[in-house]
């Protein structure tokens, strides 16, 4: 043997990654968790350039396993550990060295707080989900996010990676006054992975003219409960037709035909009659009790025409009449109030859809809950909007502060007025 043979021979160098196996094959770091389960991990990374990626999730049983930092590459930088307990839905989230820095990750029960998604649905105090909105939440580990809601997403805002525990809420959106559920509690434990929530607002918002969504467990009992409805409808006219076929042949049997038993019961038929009429004589021109037999025009829902006369009585004034009448006021010429009359009696008289305004509109739509604001004083009257959705008009300009003089006209909603003293 040569001195060569017997010079020792320099070590296997070692993995820049975790360590090697009894074949000496390089082993990766091993991720362990505390309880036993089905789990699934991977990672999010900036690669060599800099470009945000994200890892093929894998699975894994059992408490541990060895982590695939293969997708990571040669070099890679601030990279998170995303495992998700697939029974519950948490997810735990871990900051991972950056290249040849790399260790293995153990993970207790407590750090597996994250709800992979959180949606929340914004909804007006009918139940209708807004139109737009940002939403801006505060987490349980005092995380800030923002999400935009547009009509394309039905009121929904949709967080990820959310901190369980209590969560702060707050909406912007055009004519909102108050976000009503501001404070909500996202549990640890939950009957499905994500968690959603609907989140009321106040105010004067857009909504969009769709049904509230209900939940899971509420829509299967509807489509159970539609299906017993059906049932009973189907066996209920089932007896029905059963109990007509009955008298049916029963009648028959009496020698009772069934325009003899309407005739009976007082019923005019084809060919019959319950009265006679002397021959020459002149049957009355039936009266529409609807159309007014002064001026011709139809009644309104309580009984009141454009003339406002009753037989025997006195002209009447009334909100729907366009009668003469003393100091301001508003005159409906086109829409859904026209020939409505609305006094301004005081100094100030809120116009909206409301029921309670002064000046209520509430047949009208498009007109907002409280539109704009009429104020009279010494030097006469003027008219305010009041942030409305669709605008407050004056001779056909949007006006957001307007001196009103008499003629002027008004539109509020759907509906113009003139204004007179």
């Amino acid at each position: 043997m040569t001195k060569a043979d017997t010079k020792p021979k320099p070590e296997a160098p070692t993995s820049d990654i975790g360590h090697r196996t009894s074949k000496g094959k390089p082993a990766g770091p091993t991720l362990s968790v505390e309880k036993k389960g089905s789990y699934v991990y991977w990672f999010a990374f900036k690669d060599a350039e800099g470009v945000e990626q994200t890892s093929l999730p894998a699975r894994f049983k059992g408490k541990s396993t060895e982590l695939d930092l293969e997708p990571l590459g040669e070099k890679y930088s601030e990279a998170k550990l995303f495992v998700m307990n697939k029974t519950t839905g948490n997810l735990a989230i871990s900051d991972y060295p950056a290249s040849k820095e790399t260790k293995d990750v153990d993970l207790p029960t407590d750090d597996f707080q994250y709800v992979r998604t959180v949606r929340l649905r914004v909804v007006a105090e009918d139940g209708k989900p807004v139109e737009s909105a940002i939403v801006r939440i505060t987490d349980g580990m005092s995380t800030k996010m923002t999400a935009v809601v547009t009509p394309a997403d039905e009121g929904v805002a949709t967080f990820q990676n959310v901190a369980s525990g209590e969560m702060t809420v707050k909406v912007e959106a055009e004519g909102l006054r108050k976000t009503l559920d501001s404070d909500i509690e996202v549990p640890e434990k939950r009957a499905i992975p994500n968690y959603e929530q609907d989140v009321r607002v106040a105010g004067d918002v857009n909504t969009l003219p769709i049904k509230p969504k209900a939940a899971k467990g509420e829509a299967a009992e509807r489509r159970g409960g539609g299906l017993s409805m059906i049932l009973q409808t189907l066996a209920g006219l089932i007896v029905l037709a059963l109990i007509i076929a009955i008298v049916v042949i029963w009648l028959k049997a009496k020698g009772v035909t069934a325009k003899s038993a309407l005739q009976g019961l007082g019923v005019e038929t084809p060919g019959g009659a319950t009265a006679q009429t002397q021959p020459g004589a002149q049957q009355a021109p039936a009266i529409d009790p609807n159309v007014c037999q002064f001026c011709g025009q139809r009644k309104d829902a309580n009984g009141r025409c454009a003339c406002s006369i009753t037989p025997g009585a006195a002209p009447v004034s009334t909100p729907t009449a366009a009668a003469a009448a003393t100091g301001p006021r508003l005159v409906g010429s086109q829409g859904v109030y026209a020939g409505h009359v609305f006094e301004i009696t005081s100094a100030s008289m809120v116009i909206g859809r409301e029921a309670d305004n002064p000046i209520a509109l509430p047949n009208d739509g498009t007109a907002s809950r409280r539109h704009a604001t009429i104020t009279q004083s010494s030097d006469g009257c003027s008219i305010r909007d009041e942030g409305s959705s669709n605008g407050t008009f004056v001779n056909g300009a949007r006006v957001t502060e307007q001196a009103l003089s008499p003629g002027d006209e008004i539109q509020i909603g759907g509906t113009k007025f003139r204004f007179e003293v």
